[in-house]
């Protein structure tokens, strides 16, 4: 009895079965298993149907053990931020399914409500070999956080610029919001629209001032010139209800020009609460086409930032220093796309 019910175990999938099943040697599976960016994306794709063909686990102790890694990599974003709330939750979910293709997986690390404190947590990770490396989600001027981890030589890469600092030498990838924002302003002007406002948080030396002046250069560049007394700085959405419609009674602007989708959808819900057809009347615009831009009604225009890709350029960077392969630091700007929605 117990020979019979041995045989009936099923053997557990090896990688000689998973290159079998590919027809490739079992260096290939192991490549695609941990230098993913070795292997041909065809080859690539027929070695990760095999894995799932053939249920094929690798061991992930054993390999943590050999390698001395975590195969876990933090997503550091600190305490919650406004700026970055509208589109956090895709960016996330890109990342970890990216991730997931190249075998590490996210820790989200919320410590921290400033530069010192969150360094203080990398501090704790790295002695405890917790993890073994580093996605910062967003950057400010200023930001000490991508050097410390550089200097400690913990892989890092930024999703973001490091505004204060252009050369500076760790791994970054960002989109172009200044070219967003243009996309933005020819789209307004091809519609009629010459009183534009723009609607975001006050000037900051970084990526406000960088959005801000892509729509009054791409508003110049199709013949009109932007009114300084319509821009509202405000550095909370929530702020909006009680600000807003002053602002609006004041300058009369035809279209609101939002620094991302939490702003916007805030600025349709106070068009929405006034007399008259002002929720139509006033156009609004976001960025960052997130889940706020696809419900909110009437249609959002945003601009789309392009998430996936960037979360594979993150990860193909991240994996190689991980390794030791990294050569030249990935600093990389990505053009976004505009999403139009019609409007009643």
């Amino acid at each position: 009895m117990v020979g019979a019910a041995a045989r009936d175990v099923p053997r557990r999938a090896t990688l000689h079965s998973v290159a079998a099943a590919a027809g490739v040697s079992h260096q290939t599976v192991s490549n695609v298993l941990n230098a993913p960016d070795r292997v041909r994306p065809e080859t690539r794709a027929r070695v990760l149907q095999a894995i799932n063909a053939v249920g094929y686990r690798p061991d992930e102790a054993g390999r943590a053990l050999a390698r001395r890694s975590s195969r876990l990599v933090s997503f550091h974003v600190g305490v919650e931020r406004h700026d970055r709330v509208s589109m956090l939750d895709d960016f996330a979910r890109a990342l970890a399914r990216v991730g997931d293709a190249h075998g590490y997986r996210l820790v989200l690390d919320v410590a921290g409500r400033d530069d010192a404190e969150q360094i203080a947590s990398f501090e704790d990770l790295t002695a405890r070999r917790a993890v073994d490396g580093v996605v910062i989600p967003a950057t400010h001027v200023g930001d000490r956080r991508p050097g410390w981890l550089t200097a400690h030589g913990v892989p890092v890469v930024a999703f973001g610029r490091p505004w204060h600092e252009p050369a500076a030498p760790h791994s970054w990838v960002d989109v172009d919001g200044r070219h967003g924002m243009r996309l933005v302003a020819e789209h307004l002007v091809a519609a009629g629209h010459t009183r534009v406002a723009y609607v975001g948080p006050p000037p900051d030396g970084g990526m406000e001032d960088d959005r801000m002046a892509g729509l009054v250069d791409g508003l110049r560049d199709h013949g009109v010139v932007h009114d300084p007394r319509l821009v509202l700085p405000v550095a909370d959405p929530d702020a909006l209800r009680d600000r807003l419609p002053a602002f609006l009674d004041a300058g009369r602007p035809t279209a609101l020009v939002c620094r991302d989708d939490s702003f916007a959808f805030e600025a349709v819900q106070v068009l929405a609460g006034r007399p008259g057809r002002q929720v139509e009347d006033v156009t609004v615009t976001g960025f960052d086409d997130s889940r706020l831009a696809r419900v909110v009604r009437p249609g959002l225009t945003s601009v789309a930032q392009p998430l996936d890709q960037v979360a594979e350029l993150i990860w193909s960077s991240l994996v190689a220093q991980i390794e030791g392969r990294a050569q030249q630091p990935l600093q990389r700007l990505i053009r976004p796309r505009l999403v139009v929605r019609p409007t009643p």
